[in-house]
C-alpha cells in the first residue's frame, strides 16, 4: 500500500522525494550488493505476512501470463505504465503485458472520498480477488491470507492524485499485486517501504520479483519449502550478494512513532513528540531508519526552531553519506535538507557545493520532485550570489520538474515555490 503521509507545500519539495528506476546498491557488475542471506529473510517477510502483520500461509503468485489494463481516465499515463511493465519483463523476467481486454490486474481511477473512507492513509491501494471498485465498497473481497492463488486484483487510484502519485502507484501497487504484499521499513532500497523515498522499482525490487516468478517457486508452497530453495536461487540470480550478514530487525514501536510523525493529519505537537521518540529509538537501530527519523524531526522543527533542524539534517546527511555513499537517493535527499538550512544561514556558496552532486543523483534517477526542490534552492542561492543567468536556468528547471510532478495544479506549484522562497532571509 502506497501511503501519502506528508502534506503538500514545502514538504512536497523538501520531503516528498520521488524514487528511482535503479538502486544505489547496484554494483558495476550488476545485481544487488547485499547479503543473500539477508535478502532471503526479507523475501520470506514480504511473501508470508501483510503490512498489518497478518500471516499468509502460502506463497501467492500468478501462473502464466499476467495482463494489466488501464482505466481510460488514466490514458495520459499509458507510456508510464508501459515503462513499468517493460522493466518487469526485462529485469524480473515476468510475462506481463498491457491489454485492452480481460485483465488480471485492473488499474482504476476512483472517487477520492469513498476510497479514503475505506483506506484513510493510503494514496492508492491494491485489492486482491476483485475486478471492480463496487466490490471493494461492498467489502466483497477475500483477504490476502485467504487467497489460494492469484488470479485477479484491482489497483485503486483516487481521482485527485497528482501525476507523481499516479506514477508511484503504478510501481508499488502492481508489484504488490504480483505477490510481495508486505512493506518493510528495515530495507533501504525498495518501493516496498512506507517512508516513500523510493517510489519507482529498484534493482532490489526487480530481484525480489524475479525470485518469486522463478520456476522453482510455485503457488501454494509454504514458508519452509520456499526458504529451502532460496539459497540456490539467490546464488544464481544474485551472485553479487554472496557476503554473509544479519538482517536488520523490525521494530513495531519505531514504525508506529515514525508514521505518527509523518502523518500530516495529526496535530503538530503530537507529530513532534513522536518524531523525538522515533529518533531516540532509532539510535538503537542505526542505518537509514535513524537518518529518516532525523529528517522527519528536522522537517517539523525547520520553520520555528531551525537551530534544532540543522544538526538533525547534518547528522542524517553524514550517516547516509558514510553508509550508503554519495550517489544514494537518500544521501541526496538529506543533502537538500542541509541546503535548506544553509539558505536560512545565508551560506549561498555552500548551497551550490552541497547540491551539485545531489542534483546529479536526482537527474540520474529521473526524480522530478527532488530535482524541483534542489533547483528551487539553487535558484535562490545563485540569485544572492549575483549569478543571474544560473539562477534563471535553475528556476526554469525547478518549475518544469514541478509541473511534471504536479501536473496542471498551478496553485499547488505556486504555493510550494513560495514556501521555498520563504526560507530566504530578508535583506537588510
Amino acid at each position: 500500500m502506497f501511503r501519502k503521509y506528508l502534506a503538500m507545500g514545502i514538504t512536497a519539495f523538501l520531503a516528498g522525494c520521488m524514487g528511482s528506476p535503479g538502486t544505489v546498491s547496484t554494483p558495476a557488475g550488476g545485481g544487488v550488493a547485499r547479503s543473500n542471506s539477508m535478502i532471503a529473510e526479507e523475501f520470506i517477510s514480504y511473501m508470508f505476512a501483510t503490512e498489518g502483520g497478518v500471516r499468509i500461509p502460502r506463497l501467492l503468485k500468478y501462473e502464466g501470463q499476467v495482463r494489466v489494463s488501464l482505466d481510460g481516465a488514466l490514458g495520459a499515463y499509458h507510456g508510464d505504465l508501459q515503462n513499468v511493465l517493460q522493466g518487469m519483463r526485462q529485469h524480473a523476467g515476468i510475462n506481463i503485458t498491457m491489454t485492452d481486454g480481460a485483465a488480471n490486474i485492473r488499474i482504476l481511477r476512483v472517487p477520492a472520498a469513498p476510497l479514503k473512507q475505506i483506506y484513510p492513509t493510503a494514496a492508492c491501494v491494491v485489492v486482491p480477488g476483485v475486478s471492480s471498485f463496487a466490490e471493494v465498497q461492498r467489502r466483497q473481497f477475500p483477504r490476502w491470507s485467504r487467497q489460494t492463488a492469484l488470479t485477479k486484483a484491482v489497483v485503486l487510484i483516487p481521482d485527485n492524485a497528482p501525476p507523481y502519485i499516479v506514477r508511484a502507484c503504478f510501481n508499488e501497487e502492481i508489484a504488490q499485486a504480483l505477490g510481495p504484499v508486505n512493506d518493510l521499513y528495515r530495507v533501504s532500497d525498495t518501493v516496498l517501504n512506507d517512508d516513500n523515498v523510493f517510489n519507482s522499482l529498484t534493482a532490489y525490487d526487480h530481484l525480489i520479483l524475479r525470485l518469486l516468478y522463478s520456476p522453482e517457486l510455485q503457488s501454494g508452497m509454504g514458508p519452509a519449502a520456499v526458504r529451502a530453495r532460496l539459497p540456490a536461487l539467490l546464488a544464481r540470480e544474485n551472485p553479487a550478494g554472496g557476503r554473509g550478514g544479519n538482517a536488520p530487525q523490525a521494530d513495531a514501536r519505531w514504525k508506529t512513532l515514525i508514521e505518527t510523525a509523518m502523518n500530516g493529519a495529526n496535530a503538530r505537537p503530537a507529530r513532534l513528540s513522536a518524531a523525538e521518540k522515533a529518533v531516540t529509538r532509532a539510535r538503537r537501530l542505526g542505518g537509514h531508519r535513524l537518518a529518516h527519523s532525523l529528517i522527519i524531526y528536522g522537517r517539523l522543527t525547520l520553520r520555528d526552531q531551525p537551530t534544532l533542524a540543522a544538526p538533525a539534517f547534518q547528522e542524517a546527511y553524514q550517516l547516509n553519506l558514510s553508509q550508503l555513499g554519495p550517489h544514494n537517493l537518500r544521501t541526496a535527499l538529506a543533502a537538500m535538507h542541509v541546503a535548506a538550512v544553509a539558505i536560512k544561514a545565508e551560506e549561498f556558496a555552500a548551497v551550490i557545493t552541497l547540491t551539485t552532486p545531489a542534483l546529479a543523483t536526482a537527474k540520474r534517477h529521473n526524480d522530478p520532485i527532488l530535482q524541483a526542490g534542489i533547483q528551487g534552492l539553487r535558484a535562490l542561492a545563485y540569485a544572492r550570489l549575483g549569478q543571474n543567468s544560473a539562477a534563471q536556468a535553475a528556476r526554469v528547471d525547478s518549475l518544469a520538474q514541478a509541473r511534471y510532478a504536479f501536473g496542471s495544479n498551478a496553485a499547488q506549484i505556486a504555493s510550494a515555490q513560495a514556501q521555498i522562497e520563504g526560507l530566504l532571509p530578508a535583506r537588510n
